[in-house]
C-alpha cells in the first residue's frame, strides 16, 4: 500500500483507488496519511468507513491511538467537550468521520481531503440523497487540490486478463460495466489500472502475481495445500516458496499498460506513461500481502470450494486474492484447448462422409448474425462444418438476406436441414436483436427455419408452439412454430458431447482449421447448482458460438440423430463419371473394415443438382430411422 500512500499525500490525481485483498494493509495506510496530512500540510480530512459499527468501534479506537502516540500531534488535537467520536479537531482543522448510511454527515463539511474505504461495502443510494463517492467529492469543490482516496476489496464481476504489447505483462482487461457488480472495480478501471509487479527469482523476468498461479498437489487437502503451496512465473515456470515473497516484494514495483520495467542497480526503473487519466489507479493481488501466506490462501480456498458454498468462494476470492468472483470457480467446464485437440483432418466446409443431417443455429446480435453449421452423423456423433458471423444492424434487411444465401446454399453436397434463430430478445441486454424481425425472417422461410427462446429449465427440454399474430397485431395470414428450449439441457448436452472420447459414438468433431476464438467461446460458460438449481454463469464475455451449438443439439435431438444406427455413411464419388440414372449419394452400410473417420467430400458449387437428390433421398432414409 505505500505507492498508494504516497500517492495520494503527494497529490496530482482527483482519484486514487486501490483494490486488493483483506489484511494488506488499508486502514493502516489511510491512518498514515491522516497522520502525515495533519502534521505537515493541515487541512480538513474527511473519513467515510461503510458502517457505524465500524467506525465507532474499530476505527476511532486506532485513530485516537495515533493522535495520543504520535509526538508531533498529541499536543495538536482538542480535547475536551469539543472532542467527539465522529468530530475532532487537530492543528487547526476539523478531521470527520462519516459513516456510508448517514448522508447528513456526509454533506456536512467541507474537506481537502477525503478518504472512503470499503467502498463495495457502501449504498449505492444514501437516503435517496445520491452515491457515496458523489457526496463526499462535492466536499472538495472549494480545494483546487483536492484528494478522494478509495480502497476496497472488489466483489463479483467477469474480468478477463489480456496482454499488453509494450511489455508483455499480462494486465486485468477493461470489462463492460453491465459484466461487473463491483463499484470499486468500475472506479478501477476508469483509471490507469496501474498493477504490482514482481521479479521472477529465476528468469528475472517481471510478471503480474494472481490467483491461476498459485500451485498446490492434486488432490491435496486444504491442510496439505497449507503446507505445500508455491507459486509459478508465467515466464518460464519456475516455482517460488513463502520465503520468497520478501525478496520478491523488496523489488516489486507499480505499472500500468504501455509501461515496461527495467532494473538498474538490482531496483525496478519504469519507462513510459500510463493513460491520461484524472484517477490513479491501482491493484494488488492478495498474494502480495506480508501477513498471509500463500499456504493460508490456498487452505482458505479450497476449504470453501469443498463446501460448496457460492458465497464463502466469493469471500475467499474478493478477500483472499484482492479478484472479482465471477461464480465459476465450481463449474464443470471443459478447458478451451480441449477442444482444439478434437481437431480432424477435414477442411472448414467439408462434410466428412458420416455427416447425414446438416443443420444450423444463429445467434441474434444487435449488429449481426453469429451463426454455426453441424453435421450429425451416427448415434449423434457431429462434426463443425462452419461458423461465423454477419455483420450489420439486424434492423435492416441487408443482413438477413445474407442468412438467406447462406443457409439456402448447399455445403458439402447437403443442403441445410433445419435452422434454429434465437429471438430471445430482453429490453435490458441493448446488445441483442429484435425478436420481431427473427419472427418476420422464419415466417419467409417457415419450411426451414424456427425462432426459438430459451428458459432455464423446463421438462421436456423442447416445446412447440403457434405464433398466430405479427408484430403489428394484425392476424397473420400463416401461422409459424416457437420452439422453446431449457437451456440447461441443451448447453449440458454440448459439454457431455465435447467430453465424450473422439472414437466413441456421439463424440463432438471440429475441422483442422477450428479458430481458437471458437473453442474459447464454448468454454465461456460454466454450470454451476445454486440453492439447488443449474445456473449457466459467464467465464468470459463472448458465447455466441456456445449458444448457436446449443441451438444445433436441439435440432439434433428434435431429429434423433442419437438413434441413428452406427455404420451409416453417405457413399461419395464426385471425381467419377456418373452414369445417367444412378444416384451418387445413396446412403450405405460400409464394409467392416471401413474407417469411422472416413476422409471429407469437396465443397460442391451452389448449383450442383446433386444436392436435391440427396436430400430427398436422406430425408427419407431418415424418417424411417427416426420412426
Amino acid at each position: 500500500m505505500i505507492p498508494w500512500s504516497s500517492a495520494v499525500h503527494r497529490g496530482g490525481y482527483r482519484r486514487v483507488v486501490a483494490v486488493t485483498s483483506a489484511q494488506s494493509g488499508k486502514t493502516d495506510s489511510m491512518l498514515d496519511i491522516i497522520g502525515a496530512r495533519l502534521d505537515q500540510r493541515p487541512a480538513p480530512i474527511l473519513y467515510v468507513g461503510p458502517t457505524k459499527e465500524f467506525l465507532t468501534d474499530q476505527f476511532e479506537p486506532r485513530l485516537m491511538a495515533l493522535l495520543d502516540e504520535a509526538d508531533t500531534l498529541a499536543n495538536k488535537v482538542v480535547r475536551g467537550r469539543r472532542m467527539k467520536k465522529t468530530l475532532k479537531h487537530v492543528a487547526g482543522v476539523r478531521l470527520r468521520l462519516a459513516h456510508a448510511g448517514s448522508s447528513t454527515a456526509l454533506k456536512s463539511d467541507p474537506a481537502a481531503l477525503a478518504l472512503i474505504d470499503e467502498y463495495d461495502e457502501m449504498m449505492a443510494n444514501v437516503k435517496g440523497q445520491g452515491d457515496v463517492l458523489g457526496l463526499v467529492e462535492a466536499r472538495g469543490e472549494t480545494y483546487a487540490d483536492f484528494v478522494t482516496a478509495i480502497t476496497s476489496t472488489p466483489a463479483r464481476g467477469l474480468v478477463e486478463i489480456e496482454p499488453d504489447e509494450t511489455s508483455g505483462l499480462e494486465f486485468w482487461a477493461r470489462s463492460a460495466p453491465e459484466d461487473l457488480e463491483s463499484p470499486i472495480w468500475k472506479l478501477w478501471q476508469e483509471g490507469t489500472r496501474h498493477h504490482w509487479a514482481w521479479p521472477c527469482r529465476h528468469c528475472s523476468e517481471i510478471f503480474i502475481p494472481r490467483f491461476k498461479q498459485l500451485r498446490w498437489p492434486d488432490r491435496a487437502t486444504p491442510a496439505q495445500a497449507k503446507q505445500a503451496a508455491t507459486l509459478e512465473c508465467p515466464r518460464c515456470g519456475g516455482q517460488h516458496s513463502e520465503v520468497d515473497k520478501a525478496w520478491m516484494n523488496a523489488r516489486g514495483t507499480m505499472v500500468a499498460p504501455g509501461q515496461r520495467v527495467e532494473f538498474k542497480d538490482d531496483a525496478p526503473r519504469v519507462t513510459g506513461a500510463p493513460a491520461e487519466s484524472s484517477t490513479l489507479s491501482m491493484w494488488t493481488s492478495g498474494l502480495c500481502s506480508p501477513f498471509v501466506t500463500w499456504g493460508q490462501r490456498a487452505e482458505t480456498y479450497l476449504t470453501a470450494l469443498q463446501s460448496g458454498d457460492h458465497d464463502r468462494i466469493q469471500t475467499a476470492m474478493n478477500a483472499g486474492f484482492g479478484e472479482c468472483y465471477a461464480m465459476t470457480a465450481s463449474g464443470d467446464v471443459p478447458d478451451w484447448q480441449e477442444i482444439m485437440e478434437r481437431r480432424q483432418p477435414y477442411r472448414q466446409g467439408d462434410v466428412p462422409a458420416g455427416g447425414l443431417r446438416l443443420v444450423m443455429g444463429v445467434d441474434v446480435q444487435k449488429f449481426s448474425l453469429v451463426y454455426v453449421i453441424r453435421a450429425f452423423g451416427a448415434r449423434g456423433t457431429s462434426w463443425l462444418i462452419d461458423n461465423g458471423q454477419l455483420y450489420g444492424p439486424t434492423e435492416d434487411d441487408d443482413v438477413w438476406s445474407a442468412l438467406a444465401d447462406l443457409m439456402l446454399t448447399p455445403v458439402g453436397g447437403m443442403q441445410i436441414e433445419k435452422v434454429f434463430v434465437d429471438s430471445g430478445f430482453r429490453p435490458d441486454k441493448p446488445e441483442l436483436g429484435n425478436e420481431h424481425k427473427v419472427y418476420e425472417f422464419c415466417r419467409r422461410y417457415s419450411w426451414l427455419c424456427s425462432p426459438t427462446k430459451g428458459r432455464d429449465q423446463q421438462s421436456p427440454p423442447y416445446r412447440v408452439s403457434k405464433i398466430e399474430v405479427r408484430p403489428d397485431g394484425k392476424k397473420a395470414l400463416y401461422s409459424i412454430d416457437l420452439v422453446t428450449l431449457s437451456t440447461d439441457f441443451f448447453k449440458s448436452l454440448v459439454m457431455s458431447r465435447i467430453r465424450t472420447p473422439a472414437d466413441q459414438p456421439g463424440a463432438f468433431h471440429v475441422h483442422e482449421a477450428v479458430s481458437e476464438d471458437y473453442c474459447k467461446q464454448l468454454t465461456s460458460e460454466a454450470r454451476v447448482v445454486v440453492e439447488g438449481k443449474p445456473v449457466w454463469v459467464k467465464r468470459s464475455r463472448n458465447n455466441h458460438f456456445l449458444d448457436c451449438e446449443a441451438l444445433c443439439a436441439a435440432i439434433g435431438y428434435t431429429l434423433n440423430v442419437q438413434r441413428i444406427p452406427e455404420g451409416i455413411e453417405r457413399k461419395i464419388s464426385i471425381e467419377a463419371a456418373v452414369p445417367d440414372g444412378h444416384d451418387p449419394t445413396q446412403v450405405t452400410a460400409p464394409e467392416p473394415e471401413t474407417s469411422k473417420a472416413p476422409p471429407p467430400t469437396s465443397r460442391s458449387s451452389p448449383g450442383s443438382s446433386r444436392s436435391g437428390a440427396l436430400r430427398g433421398r436422406f430425408a427419407r432414409h431418415g424418417s424411417r430411422l427416426n420412426g
